[in-house]
């Protein structure tokens, strides 16, 4: 090993990939297994994905023992329900653990928009809403917790960051997952599943019963099923088109690019509940983009005192 030459990234940079003309048949297995290894490691061995006290500078310098420890702390929960609708408004308490250089959250108090209190531990951040750690990180790049020491705001903005950042690795390996296999044309693998048979003779923008989903009209005028259950398989784009075509047919607005027909109550509710589908994947999608902001997941040129919350 001493004659070895160091690398910044264990791969060749630069590599280019190219069509494979002769049509290969491409065995995904060991590709998966991988990817699924990853995002095992990534939710089980929270202390091997993160093991740095400055969490957006990566993992590598706690020692064995403060590994041993986060791992350990960061899995302990508390025995009531502290899932809340309401918005955190305020930090009003913390109480720490220290042990070997890492300031454990045993006990957070906030106060939420119902103007009560709430406790909760470090560990139950995953059974938290992501607004909820949005909230938190808002609070403090606004320098809205004063009532808090230095030391205190610097362990709940580690602790915070360490999760956020856990959350966005997840997702990336899930995209990662995603768009390598996609690009596999031969394998359409995790495409969404848009083609049938049938939709030539269908109305568009009706309900398909099996697989449950919509009928909807791409960029080349064909009709194509966006099922309920592949929506993150679908870019902001399509979505936020099929969004306004069932919207205005739920509000009874005629437009041109609608079929001409009668739209029946079944059918506008069954609109309105499609577009609360799309609604919450797109609302997903902007507040990951949000939370990647506080861990460095992408380069922004944006003040992070200047963002506000995801709506």
């Amino acid at each position: 090993m001493e004659s070895s030459n160091p690398v910044d990234s264990p791969m060749v940079d630069k590599s280019k990939l190219d069509e494979d003309i002769q049509g290969k048949v491409v065995d995904p297995t060991h590709y998966r297994g991988t990817v699924g290894t990853l995002m095992y490691l990534i939710t089980s061995r929270p202390d091997l994905t993160f093991a740095n006290s400055y969490p957006i500078l990566g993992t590598s310098h706690w020692g064995p023992k403060c590994q041993s420890f986060y791992g350990y702390a960061s899995n302990l929960t508390s025995s009531k329900d502290v899932y809340s609708r309401r918005r955190i408004i305020a930090v009003t308490r913390l109480t720490i653990m220290k042990k070997y250089d890492y300031g454990h959250l045993e006990e957070i108090e906030v106060r939420r928009d119902d103007q009560k209190l709430y406790t909760f531990k470090e560990g139950d951040f995953k059974r938290l809403r992501l607004q909820d750690i949005e909230d938190m990180l808002l609070l403090l790049v606004q320098q809205k917790l004063t009532n808090l020491t230095i030391d205190e705001r610097y362990d709940l903005n580690v602790a915070l960051r360490m999760f956020t950042r856990r959350i966005v690795i997840q997702r990336r390996v899930e995209d990662l997952q995603l768009g390598v296999e996609s690009y596999q044309k031969k394998l359409n693998l995790t495409k969404p599943d848009t083609y049938r048979s049938n939709l030539r003779n269908k109305t568009a923008y009706t309900s398909h019963s099996d697989p449950h989903g919509i009928i909807y009209v791409d960029q080349f005028k064909r009709k194509r099923l966006m099922r309920t259950d592949e929506l993150y398989k679908f870019s902001d784009g399509t979505l936020n088109d099929v969004r306004t075509a069932l919207h205005d047919i739920a509000a009874g607005i005629r437009m041109e690019y609608l079929p001409m027909r009668k739209w029946s109550n079944l059918d506008k509710k069954r609109a309105r509940v499609m577009v609360q589908d799309i609604d919450k994947q797109l609302y997903q999608r902007r507040l990951m983009r949000n939370l990647e902001m506080f861990v460095g997941g992408r380069i922004y040129g944006k003040d992070l005192r200047l963002l506000e919350r995801t709506i």
